[in-house]
């Protein structure tokens, strides 16, 4: 086994976290999109990156494609999007499949695909993105319900009435559960592997952290700086590559 704070054996089974710290705000959406282009350069096969809404995905997305970052993004794997229709997700998923599959042989320009997903929406649940289909996945922000639900706010009321506090931890819950199902979508048999990027510097909180699966919290830490885990993702992968190389 290899002695790094970087990595955790699990059933067997090698999994790789990096909490990159950043601060995310509307000013920082291109700062995001510098991040998803380098993982994009290094990491083989699929990357599924989730973001807190649709809203905040089409801002994201709008923003990319102005600034020429989505283009960028393109040369190094193909994009897919989740689709509005549920109808769509299968051929959504196939083509991405497909893709990642072409890609996996070294024989394409392309290093894979790059699939925007929502936490909570038509793939964040229930899907498995095994192998080649997430080597990466990258958690955009905390996906907090929106507060203006009235049963939600109700809820919150009727557990502040029983314990002071009960109601924001259970807001709290509500969101790492959704973190984590998305999350789990990666890492689904014992041989396989990934890298899961979390982009808030509120995962680097021990409030949030003791909150991830215990499985993931043991194999993270935090970067103040995208070079310290770029440097961390990218020598994971090299070691992948190299135990690939020597086994028979």
């Amino acid at each position: 086994m290899e002695n790094s704070t970087a990595t955790i054996y699990c059933c067997v089974c090698l999994v790789h976290s990096v909490i990159l710290v950043l601060s995310l705000c509307v000013g920082q959406v291109e700062e995001i999109g510098r991040i998803v282009l380098n993982l994009c350069s290094l990491v083989p096969g699929g990357i599924v990156c989730f973001f807190p809404s649709y809203a905040y995905e089409q801002n994201v997305i709008e923003s990319w494609t102005k600034s020429g970052l989505l283009n960028q993004i393109g040369v190094k794997k193909k994009i897919f999007r989740e689709p509005k229709l549920a109808s769509n997700v299968e051929s959504t998923l196939a083509d991405y499949a497909r893709c990642c599959q072409l890609t996996s042989s070294g024989d394409h320009r392309l290093t894979g695909a790059l699939l925007f997903s929502v936490v909570g929406g038509k793939l964040s649940e229930g899907i498995n993105f095994a192998d080649d289909l997430g080597r990466c996945v990258i958690m955009v922000g905390l996906p907090y319900p929106s507060t203006q639900s009235v049963e939600l706010q109700e809820k919150m009321s009727y557990l502040d009435r029983q314990h002071a506090g009960y109601g924001r931890e259970y807001y709290d819950g509500l969101c790492m559960k959704a973190v984590n199902q998305s999350i789990g979508r990666a890492i689904r048999h014992i041989n396989d592997y990934a890298t899961i990027v979390l982009l808030d510097q509120r995962y680097s909180r021990a409030s949030v952290l003791h909150k991830l699966p215990t499985w993931i919290q043991a194999s993270t830490h935090a970067c103040s700086t995208f070079p310290a885990a770029f440097s961390a993702v990218r020598n994971f992968f090299a070691r992948r590559k190299a135990a690939a190389l020597k086994s028979p």
